[in-house]
């Protein structure tokens, strides 16, 4: 019986440690998710997808690209930065647009955006998604007139898996209006950030340390004695 129990013994402290592993291990829930990434546009049905300063245009009206990187606070990122000047790829908005103040007309036309996530990493079927708008809108003389970009604003989730765990978020592009003459920019919204990751807490690293430490004392003792 002293001979089983000097086996079983160890192996019963062994087994409680790997069952302190699983439960420090559990995971934790983040409300904030950092996103990164970069905006292509066009007047057509499939903009390009690149990284590089990218410009598209009809008549007199002009949009070049942008990148984009921030974190939620308390739920929502805003994407709004004021416009960058025509062929300049601006930061931190969808992209930014001029109107000239050549005449034309608008109403009918389409306009494309593309956004890419290079994070967060595993986002679910692609990183890419459209987001589609109308115009509606001309510009008669210098300064009269103007534009309206109608895009779907159903809300877009994202769901991701990667090596520091899961999560979701909404992303809803939003509409714009345009003076002859001008710059604006597309602005967007991100909303509904859910994270969670698998740590280990201090406090189970902590047990998992002494119960090691038992083991060790244990076998040492065992050894010894025979």
């Amino acid at each position: 019986m002293r001979v089983m129990s000097s086996v079983f013994r160890p192996m019963a402290i062994g087994m409680a440690i790997i069952a302190l592993l699983v439960i420090s291990h559990r995971p934790v829930k983040a409300d904030e998710v950092t996103l990164t990434g970069y905006t292509n546009g066009c007047f057509c049905i499939a903009p390009p997808n690149t990284l590089a300063v990218q410009v598209d245009s009809t008549f007199g009206l002009m949009y070049t690209n942008s990148t984009f990187n921030g974190t939620t606070a308390e739920g929502f990122r805003a994407f709004g930065a004021a416009p960058a000047p025509p062929g300049t790829q601006a930061v931190n908005n969808f992209g930014s647009f001029f109107l000239a103040s050549s005449l034309a007309n608008y109403t009918g036309n389409i306009f494309t955006l593309r956004v890419t996530f290079s994070a967060p990493a595993g986002i679910a079927g692609s990183s890419s998604s459209l987001f589609f708008a109308t115009l509606t809108g001309a510009v008669a003389s210098d300064n009269q007139g103007g534009v309206f970009i109608d895009f779907n604003n159903t809300p877009q989730v994202f769901t991701f898996t990667n090596g520091s765990g899961s999560g979701s978020f909404s992303l809803v592009v939003n509409d714009l209006s345009i003076d002859p003459n001008s710059a604006n920019d597309i602005s967007a919204n991100i909303f509904g950030p859910q994270q969670t990751t698998t740590v280990p807490e201090p406090t189970g690293m902590l047990l998992i340390g002494t119960g090691l430490i038992g083991l060790a004392g244990l076998i040492r003792r065992l050894t010894r004695s025979k």
